[in-house]
C-alpha cells in the first residue's frame, strides 16, 4: 500500500511538473499506459485536479504581483516618443485588450458573487 502510494505521488509530481504524459512518463520512470490508466481512475484523477488546481493558484498570485509594474511598463513604452509608432501602438493594443479581460473578469466575478448571495438568501428562507 504505501509503495502504491508512494507512486502515485511520483506520477503526481511528475505529471505537474511536465508539460505531456510520455515527459512525465520519463522523469518518474512509470509507463504512459499506467499514468493514462491512474488518470481515469477517479480517486486519482480527482487528487490530480486538486493540485493542479492549487499550482495554478500559487503561479496566479505570483503573477498578480507583478501586474502593476507590467502595467507601468506597457504605458511607458506606449508613451515614449523616442519609441516607434508600431511599438507605441502594439504597447497600446496591449493596454486596452488586458484592460477589456481583467474588466470582463472583474464583472463576471461580480455577478458570480450576486448569485451566490441570492442563493443563499434563498437557501435562508
Amino acid at each position: 500500500m504505501a509503495k502504491a502510494k508512494a507512486k502515485d505521488e511520483a506520477i503526481l509530481a511528475a505529471l505537474l511538473s511536465n508539460a505531456t504524459v510520455r515527459a512525465a512518463s520519463a522523469a518518474c520512470g512509470v509507463s504512459e499506459r499506467v499514468i493514462y490508466t491512474r488518470l481515469k481512475e477517479p480517486e486519482f484523477k480527482a487528487r490530480y485536479d486538486k493540485a493542479r488546481l492549487e499550482l495554478l493558484e500559487q503561479h496566479s498570485n505570483r503573477l498578480q504581483q507583478h501586474i502593476g509594474a507590467a502595467i507601468e511598463e506597457m504605458a511607458a513604452i506606449a508613451t515614449d516618443p523616442a519609441n516607434s509608432a508600431q511599438v507605441r501602438l502594439n504597447a497600446s493594443e496591449a493596454i486596452i485588450r488586458t484592460s477589456l479581460k481583467l474588466t470582463e473578469q472583474v464583472d463576471i466575478l461580480q455577478r458570480i458573487e450576486k448569485l451566490e448571495e441570492q442563493t443563499r438568501e434563498q437557501d435562508n428562507l
